[in-house]
């Protein structure tokens, strides 16, 4: 995780929005000290929760800039990344995906792709930056955690991007890959050298398979009206005067 913190911490800086505007939720514990050294409020929720705990926070206080970091997102979290994509939730979500779930000992998670896994799974894998374009997401990308550069730049501008972002940052889970698939070192290595970028390529064409490289890089980039906007559009349409919209008080 440290490098994506880095690339986290450093994302905001270049963005330029001051920290008591942004707020993150994870469903992925955080080690106390890293969280105090990024100086912004921070929540802890159950997992695959995140995007709706998020969801809460900005609809509390439209003028925050959440972010989402979240390990769970195509199971428990899935319906939750579904409706906001569709919704336009503005959002920043930052998946972290190691392939399983390391608290269920290994568990391979719907990310992991065939021939990758135990027991070679036979299931066929989510295509996470499809999935987040197909529900309507206004900015999705992929890279590794030793993309930091690149990461970086995707945390900065997705930040103030109105609307729902989604960020897959692939890092490895240690237990089920170094242990079954014998991995033996440099498992970050492994993922930055098994990579190409492609930036603005189709997501139908980034689903991650075992026999080819990882594609990486920003695939979508468009713009939609946010769930805020079309709410304040709607009820100031029907009620008037009388309408008090989300983020600010009618004069």
């Amino acid at each position: 995780m440290n490098p994506i913190i880095t690339a986290f911490a450093n994302g905001i800086k270049k963005s330029g929005i001051e920290l008591s505007k942004i707020v993150v939720v994870s469903d992925i514990p955080f080690d106390p000290e890293i969280i105090k050294e990024l100086g912004i409020d921070f929540f802890h929720t159950t997992r695959g929760r995140a995007i709706a705990f998020g969801t809460g926070l900005k609809l509390g206080n439209p003028e925050l800039k959440v972010v989402a970091f979240i390990g769970d997102l195509m199971t428990i979290g899935g319906n939750h990344l579904v409706h906001s994509g569709r919704r336009n939730m503005e959002m920043l979500v930052i998946c972290v995906n190691n392939f399983v779930y390391k608290e269920i000992a290994g568990t391979p998670s719907p990310s992991v792709t065939t021939g990758f896994s135990a027991f070679s799974t036979f299931e066929k894998p989510f295509n996470a930056p499809h999935l987040a374009n197909s529900c309507g997401a206004v900015f999705t990308a992929r890279w590794t955690a030793l993309h930091t550069n690149d990461l970086t730049n995707s945390i900065a501008y997705a930040l103030p991007k109105p609307g729902f972002s989604v960020i897959e940052v692939l890092s490895p889970g240690p237990n089920f890959y170094q242990d079954i698939n014998k991995i033996e070192s440099e498992l970050l290595n492994f993922y930055f050298q098994n990579s190409i970028t492609k930036n603005k390529e189709d997501t139908r064409n980034v689903e991650i398979t075992a026999d080819e490289k990882i594609i990486t890089g920003e695939f979508t980039d468009k713009k939609k009206t946010t769930f805020i906007d079309s709410y304040n559009a709607q009820l100031g349409k029907i009620l008037g005067d009388k309408f008090i919209p989300l983020g600010g008080q009618n004069e």
